[in-house]
């Protein structure tokens, strides 16, 4: 098996998106991002769009180019 470009990204895409989940649960008051989101558009939507663009649009993208890594 060679790895490839996309199989690197991938895997690195989905640990970063573990990376945050695990991070915003631990201790959100350190992410700076997040608490500037806060500051802006209330704690629900922040805590969603922080969810959807750091942890599941990573982890869906880091799978999908692990597949067309795996498949090529």
């Amino acid at each position: 098996m060679n790895i490839d470009i996309n199989f690197i990204v991938g895997v690195l895409a989905i640990v970063y998106g573990l990376y945050c989940f695990i991070q915003r649960k631990l201790a959100p008051e350190n992410i700076k991002k997040l608490q500037t989101m806060i500051e802006r558009n209330g704690e629900t939507m922040a805590h969603s769009i922080h969810l959807f663009g750091y942890t599941i649009l990573p982890i869906v993208a880091g799978l999908l180019l692990l597949y067309a890594s795996l498949r090529a």
